[in-house]
């Protein structure tokens, strides 16, 4: 018998004043679920992730955390369900990056001293961001990289059950995209975190997520296993990107290569 969804939204719209930004979005992600959300640039992935934060409440339709509304959720329980990443953080506090990071305790402690198993998940969450070596480097010198791995490791620290980012690869190398990812699949399988994350690179997505979620003008696409989702037709129409797949024999990995590059300078969108 299958365990019910971590999250799982049912019909839910959100607008903001001018525009509508979200519509009857249905889907929903199991305990240990790696699932991607792709699509254009204004497709509604951000809004979405802060719809299912509950930093934005919808216009009509619910949202259910662990089979209970998300809105029956104090804020302190809210905090240790669901951690977010956000895209672009706005952080100027001459923080240590073992102080930033030890925020994520918060919604765990009722004091402000840390203890020391505070201090432990501190240390693990840093070790999985490979950010331990910044641990003494004031937040506001780093580079925007470094600060992106140091705020992954911030919400790896809350120990929540579902983990929501918006591009968490961002300002990052190939090396360290690889290794965040890596890390993160691992705690979704070792840990049963369900993760939610906005990512545009199609290759990545195949390598990591289980599920993809297609949006385009804030209404679902496609929803399913990503070996059904990401593929050439999809990405054609959804991305304006015409692309040929390759498969590694020797490990099945996919591998999607623009079969005209050049052609999207001479053929903008």
């Amino acid at each position: 018998m299958e365990s019910p969804p971590a999250i799982e939204t049912r019909k839910v719209s959100f607008g903001y004043e001018n525009r509508v930004a979200l519509t009857n979005i249905v889907f929903s992600a199991r305990a240990g679920e790696f699932v991607a959300l792709i699509g254009p640039n204004g497709s509604g992935k951000t809004t979405l992730l802060k719809v299912l934060l509950g930093l934005l409440q919808p216009s009509c339709g619910t949202i259910l955390l662990f089979n209970e509304p998300l809105s029956s959720y104090a804020p302190k329980e809210r905090a240790k369900t669901i951690a977010y990443v956000s895209q672009q953080p706005a952080l100027s506090f001459p923080l240590t990056v073992s102080e930033l990071v030890g925020l994520g305790r918060y919604p765990h402690s009722s004091r402000f001293r840390p203890t020391r198993d505070d201090r432990s998940v501190v240390e693990f969450a840093l070790q999985q961001a490979n950010a331990q070596h910044l641990a003494a480097r004031s937040f506001t010198t780093l580079s925007g990289g470094e600060q992106q791995k140091v705020l992954i490791a911030r919400a790896l620290a809350q120990s929540a059950r579902v983990l929501l980012l918006d591009e968490p690869t961002l300002h990052l190398d190939l090396y360290y995209q690889l290794q965040i990812l890596a890390a993160l699949k691992k705690l979704s399988i070792e840990k049963q975190i369900t993760v939610i994350t906005v990512l545009h690179d199609v290759n990545l997505i195949s390598l990591f997520a289980d599920k993809a979620l297609l949006l385009s003008g804030g209404t679902v696409r496609a929803f399913g296993p990503v070996t059904e989702v990401i593929n050439e037709a999809n990405v054609r129409d959804l991305l304006k990107v015409d692309m040929t797949t390759i498969e590694d024999s020797k490990t099945g990995a996919r591998c999607f290569v623009p079969r005209g590059p050049f052609s999207i300078w001479r053929n903008p969108k």
